[in-house]
């Protein structure tokens, strides 16, 4: 065969110079530049996220009023009326005001003085399940419903962080972390909380240094060892929690996407467990053996296994394709996790993958910012998932109310 005849790629120019650690610290620097300056353009003009603004049509639906009954309340006079638009009809309302009307038009029972909020671990082995955005999500929307509520990061990403409007290289420190409560620096977690830009939603960052923990913690555990001191490694948030407990509905903690020492003390800490998990088959796989090596490390928990009651433990279907495979996996999962995998699927979209590179969850949007069906086929699961949880958060101060009246 002529040499003409030959296809040859064009092959890749190789650099033989190698990669130092310089170099690595120059990679570093460069897309933590890029990515500050990008940042910078999608908050623009703020410095910081800002809430989203409801229109009356918002609130209409957040209230599940109607048009007429809106018209009365706002007549009334007892509710929020919004901020009138410059050379417009049309009234806008703060996050404030929404969570205010919804606080008055709903019943919801509120937490009775002294009891603690629910511990929500978000947990999962693999990363891209939808983990970080389905917690800060879930916070959201349970601030929205008149609910006080905590994320606390555990990931050394700081994915949920960024969510919540703080850049976790730029603006966090060990300090604002759970790394002084486990180097014990301090006895609760009191220091670390931060207010959001999102009202009644509080946060404990986390930033990549929180890795320092997967080696704190075994380090501590040899010199209990060497002293003969007996040591639970696993209660260490538990215990820092107890007192902040006491001022939140809801304390959602972010787990890292692997079984690590972390994240087994937000399974101890933890009253309930929620799994966001894809249909897809590599997903699946890595859900059971998540299942697999948590209950064989917690039941190694002293005194755990015979105690321990969760509220809860639930697997939630996110990034959902309308596929033949995924309808498949759908009915794996459903095989293997019978009533505890929720009903309600939250389905890929490009509405998603938009407001994710905008560092938002679709809480930060509303629905005047996409067509009506598009933002419902996201954001009804994820009430759903809220309405799911309140009711859980209900009913656990019930039972509570309930022993301590015996």
């Amino acid at each position: 065969m002529p040499d003409s005849d030959v296809l040859i790629s064009k092959a890749l120019a190789v650099d033989d110079a190698p990669t130092s650690i310089a170099d690595l610290l120059s990679i570093k620097e460069r897309s933590q530049r890029a990515f500050s300056h990008r940042r910078e353009m999608l908050l623009e003009p703020y410095p910081r996220k800002k809430a989203p603004v409801f229109t009356s049509s918002d609130i209409i639906s957040l209230c599940n009023l109607s048009r007429d009954q809106f018209k009365y309340l706002t007549k009334k006079g007892e509710l929020p009326l919004g901020h009138q638009l410059q050379n417009k009809r049309n009234k806008e309302y703060s996050l404030a005001d929404a969570i205010a009307w919804v606080r008055g038009t709903t019943k919801r029972a509120v937490r009775p003085e002294g009891m603690r909020g629910r511990v929500i671990a978000v947990a999962n082995f693999k990363g891209g399940v939808a983990k970080t955005s389905t917690a800060v999500a879930l916070g959201q929307a349970l601030s929205l419903a008149g609910r006080r509520v905590l994320v606390i990061d555990c990931d050394p990403q700081g994915s949920a962080t960024q969510l919540c409007g703080y850049a976790p290289d730029a603006e966090i420190e060990e300090k604002h972390t759970i790394l002084p409560l486990i180097y014990r620096e301090h006895p609760t977690l009191d220091y670390a909380i931060k207010e959001t830009y999102w009202q009644n939603m509080d946060l404990i960052p986390a930033s990549t240094m929180l890795f320092d923990a997967e080696f704190e913690i075994p380090k501590q555990i040899a010199d209990a060892l060497e002293k003969r001191v007996h040591f639970k490694w696993w209660d260490i948030l538990r215990v820092g929690l107890e007192p902040v407990a006491q001022k939140y509905d809801a304390i959602i903690v972010d787990t890292p996407p692997s079984l690590s020492y972390i994240t087994l003390n937000a399974l101890v800490a933890a009253d309930a467990i929620l799994m966001p998990c894809p249909p897809e088959g590599l997903d699946f796989a890595s859900s059971t053996q998540f299942w697999d090596l948590a209950a064989e490390t917690l039941s190694g928990v002293p005194g755990f296994e015979e105690s321990k009651n969760y509220d809860f433990v639930s697997i939630l279907l996110t990034k959902a394709r309308n596929t033949d495979l995924s309808r498949k996996v759908r009915q794996w999962l459903a095989d293997a996790y019978g009533e505890r995998l929720l009903p309600f699927v939250v389905p890929e979209s490009s509405v998603q993958a938009t407001v994710a590179a905008g560092l938002c969850t679709i809480y930060d949007t509303t629905k005047s910012d996409w067509s009506s069906g598009t933002y419902a086929r996201i954001r009804e699961p994820l009430d759903q998932l809220t309405e799911f949880v309140n009711s859980h958060l209900e009913r656990a101060w019930k039972r509570e109310a309930r022993s301590e009246s015996v």
